[in-house]
C-alpha cells in the first residue's frame, strides 16, 4: 500500500477514534502544545457509561477536558505527573482524587515500564501532529517531551491532524504507518501569555543576569522571572550564549536575532538550540517552526544528566516555592498540597553541577502571602516535597541578593541564606538557626 492509502484507511471521526480506547486501558497525552484539542478527549469522556477502569496519565495540561470533572471519576482514574496552574488542574490537585505520580522529566518513559509491571494495562497515546508530507511523514511539532518515548511503548497511537501545527526539526517525524487513527481537526495552537513581572521579579532577574557570562549555555524554566531574564539579556552586552533546555525561553527568537544566543561554542549539539517543548505566543511559535537551528529531542536525551554534563558552563535557572536553612529546595508543593511537580529541575541542577564551569541558580522571592510569610524558612513546611536535596543546591537568588551555597557547610549556608531573606524576617531566622544548632554565635 502507498502511504496515501494507509493514511486514508486510518482517517476517521473523533467518535470512531474514541472507540479504540477499551475498558482497563491506560492512555497518555503529551505535554502542553502536543495535547489534542477537546474534540477527541471529550469523545472519549462521552463513553463513560460504557467504559470501566480507564487510567488517564498526563502532565502540564493546558485544556479543560471534560474527563477532569468529578462526574467522570467512576470511569477514569487520573494520574498526573505535573500539575499546571490552571483552575481545572488545581481543582484536581485539591480533590480527594489527587493521584500524583512522582517522576523527573528525564525518566518519565523509563519509569513507565515499572508502572506497567505494577498495574498491567494496554497502553495508548493521543497526540497532535501535522498533515503528512510528500513522503508520508507527519511531524509532532512543538512538543517532543516524552511523546517518542511513549510511542515506542504504546499499543495504539491516535493522532489529531492539525494543519496549524508547525513542522520542527529533530525527533519529530514519524511515518503514517506507525499510527492507528488520524482525526483531522484544524485548531489554534494555544498561546500562553507570559505573566507581567513585578518589581521584585525584575530585581531577581537583574541579580541572575549578573551571574551569567559570555559563552554560557543556559536552561531557563517557566514564569515571569525567566521571561524578564531573557529581556534583560538583550541589553546585557553578553554574547555567544548557548541554549540547552527543556522549554524554549520566552524571547528566544529575539536573543538569536540580536546575536546574544549563537550556540557557537556548544559542545553538545553545536550550533543548535536544544529543547523539548515551548509555551508562548504565535511570534515565538512561528520562529521555532521549520527552523533548523532548533533541535527538538525527547527529555530522555535533553534532560539526561550525562548529556548535560558534557556541555561547558551550563547555567540552570529555575524557580521554587521555598528554601530552608539547610539549602533544601521545595519547588512543587504548598505543604502537602501538590501545585506542580518535580519536572526537570533536578535533572539540570545535577547536570549543571557536573558541567565544567556550570552552576545552578534557584529563584525564590523573599516572601509570600503579600509579604506575611518568608519563603526562606528554618525547615520546609510539613508535608512539603524536597525537589532539590541540599547537597546539590547552588545559588539561591532573591530580590535581596545571591547566596552561593556551593562548598559551604550547613552553618555557612544558613548565614548566607539569612542574608538574602527579607530584612523583617532575618532576626526570626537567626533565632531559629541558633535553636537548630546552625549558628553558634551571633552573626549580626
Amino acid at each position: 500500500m502507498s502511504w496515501q492509502e494507509i493514511y486514508k484507511s486510518k482517517r476517521m471521526t473523533a467518535e470512531e477514534a474514541a472507540k479504540i480506547v477499551k475498558s482497563g486501558d491506560r492512555f497518555w497525552t503529551p505535554l502542553c502544545l502536543g495535547q489534542p484539542s477537546m474534540l477527541i478527549m471529550d469523545a472519549i469522556a462521552a463513553r463513560k457509561g460504557e467504559l470501566k477502569d480507564v487510567e488517564y496519565d498526563y502532565a502540564l495540561l493546558l485544556r479543560p477536558y471534560k474527563i477532569l470533572q468529578p462526574e467522570y471519576r467512576d470511569t477514569f482514574t487520573l494520574v498526573p505527573a505535573f500539575y499546571s496552574g490552571t483552575p481545572h488542574q488545581q481543582a484536581v490537585a485539591d480533590s480527594e482524587w489527587a493521584n500524583f505520580w512522582p517522576c523527573q522529566s528525564s525518566d518519565v518513559g523509563v519509569k513507565m515500564p515499572h508502572r506497567k509491571r505494577l498495574y498491567p494495562r494496554r497502553m495508548g497515546l493521543i497526540t497532535q501532529c501535522t498533515p503528512p508530507d510528500e513522503h508520508g511523514f507527519v511531524n509532532i511539532g512543538l512538543d517532543t517531551f516524552y511523546t517518542y518515548t511513549l510511542m515506542k511503548q504504546s499499543d495504539y497511537i491516535i493522532a489529531e491532524v492539525n494543519e496549524k501545527m508547525p513542522r520542527t526539526y529533530g525527533e519529530t517525524n514519524f511515518h503514517v504507518s506507525l499510527f492507528d487513527a488520524f482525526v483531522e481537526n484544524p485548531n489554534p495552537i494555544p498561546a500562553v501569555p507570559t505573566p507581567q513581572a513585578s518589581d521584585i521579579e525584575v530585581q531577581m532577574a537583574k541579580n541572575v543576569v549578573e551571574l551569567i557570562k559570555d559563552r554560557d549555555c543556559i536552561q531557563v524554566g517557566i514564569g515571569a522571572v525567566p521571561a524578564m531574564i531573557s529581556k534583560l539579556l538583550l541589553d546585557s552586552g553578553l554574547k555567544d550564549l548557548g541554549i540547552h533546555t527543556e522549554m524554549a525561553p520566552a524571547g528566544t527568537h529575539s536573543l538569536v536575532d540580536k546575536g546574544v544566543v549563537t550556540c557557537k561554542y556548544k559542545k553538545v549539539n553545536p550550533g543548535k538550540i536544544l529543547l523539548t517543548f515551548t509555551m508562548g505566543d504565535k511570534e515565538l511559535y512561528d520562529w521555532l517552526g521549520n527552523n533548523p537551528m532548533c533541535e527538538w529531542r525527547q527529555t530522555f536525551y535533553a534532560n539526561n544528566i550525562s548529556v548535560i554534563a558534557q556541555e561547558d558552563n551550563v547555567v540552570a535557572i529555575n524557580g521554587s516555592v521555598e528554601v530552608d536553612l539547610y539549602g533544601q529546595v521545595n519547588s512543587e508543593s504548598y505543604g502537602p498540597r501538590m501545585r506542580s511537580g518535580t519536572g526537570g529541575q533536578l535533572d539540570f541542577v545535577i547536570g549543571a553541577f557536573w558541567s565544567p564551569g556550570g552552576r545552578a541558580i534557584n529563584l525564590v522571592p523573599s516572601t509570600a502571602m503579600k509579604g506575611e510569610r518568608s519563603r526562606i524558612v528554618p525547615t520546609l513546611a510539613k508535608g512539603a516535597r524536597v525537589t532539590v536535596p541540599r547537597h546539590y543546591t547552588g545559588f539561591i537568588v532573591t530580590e535581596y541578593g545571591v547566596a552561593d551555597l556551593y562548598g559551604r557547610s550547613e552553618p555557612e549556608r544558613a548565614e548566607a541564606l539569612i542574608n538574602v531573606a527579607h530584612p523583617k524576617f532575618r532576626d526570626e531566622l537567626t533565632k531559629a538557626a541558633r535553636e537548630m544548632g546552625l549558628i553558634k554565635k551571633k552573626i549580626f
